[in-house]
């Protein structure tokens, strides 16, 4: 189980994916009682960066921003993970799964999930509006609780993942057309489905805005590519 004990998030606009996420951050840190220092890991989800870059992990460059234990590791020191999971819009709950075994690790502490993808230049196809979402989440305490999550690769289809390749005309990597997987409709009406457009934090950002307390919530993700991930809140 993981709980989330706070959560913000908003339109990514023109200040770009880490000082949204990391203003968005200090705020759900600054209204939530816990200490910046209480976070012992941070996990980034999403899948598209700037220039399309991926190392360093997206979720460094967040601990630089919020200057959370950014010294030298030693048997002593109180250090913090960061690191960056990438799967489409199905992202947040691979993050959830991942915290979950991290907080496992380092037992009464906090996970800070951060969500978010950035057009990656001015040459690549972008139909989105991306949202940040950031979380606060650990084992325990009061908020919305994940019980159970299941991933369903049955309808993966590879002709609908994005294909990425280099234009040497404008010497870039370049988003390609792609297919879009085209959802089930036969669906529960006590189910949240989100949009199959939507990027992770989208769909993060729509499902708690809705969501009920002291009720089983379920909300599933449809990616593009057709693989689906359901997950079971209370």
């Amino acid at each position: 189980m993981v709980v989330v004990h706070g959560w913000k998030s908003a339109p990514i606009g023109r200040s770009g994916l880490l000082k949204s996420i990391a203003a968005l951050s200090k705020k759900v840190i600054a209204e939530s009682p816990i200490n910046l220092n209480d976070i012992s890991v941070i996990i980034h989800g999403g899948v598209y960066r700037r220039n399309f870059r991926v190392e360093p992990a997206f979720a460094t460059h967040v601990q630089d921003a919020l200057g959370l234990k950014c010294t030298a590791m030693s048997p002593e020191s109180r250090h913090c993970f960061s690191f960056d999971v990438s799967d489409g819009s199905c992202s947040p709950y691979v993050a959830f799964d991942a915290a979950k075994h991290m907080l496992k690790i380092k037992p009464g502490g906090y996970c800070l999930i951060t969500l978010g993808d950035e057009r990656p230049n001015a040459q690549s196809n972008w139909p989105y509006k991306p949202i940040s979402c950031v979380m606060i989440v650990s084992l325990e305490g009061n908020g919305p609780r994940l019980t159970t999550t299941k991933y369903d690769l049955a309808g993966f289809d590879e002709s609908t993942c994005v294909n990425m390749t280099y234009n040497e005309k404008k010497s870039k990597n370049v988003i390609s057309t792609h297919n879009v997987i085209k959802p089930p409709t036969n669906l529960p009406d006590s189910m949240f489905v989100g949009e199959v457009n939507w990027l992770s934090g989208q769909q993060m950002h729509e499902f708690l805005s809705q969501f009920s307390p002291g009720a089983t919530n379920i909300h599933q993700i449809i990616d593009q590519s057709g693989k689906i991930v359901t997950a079971t809140w209370k």
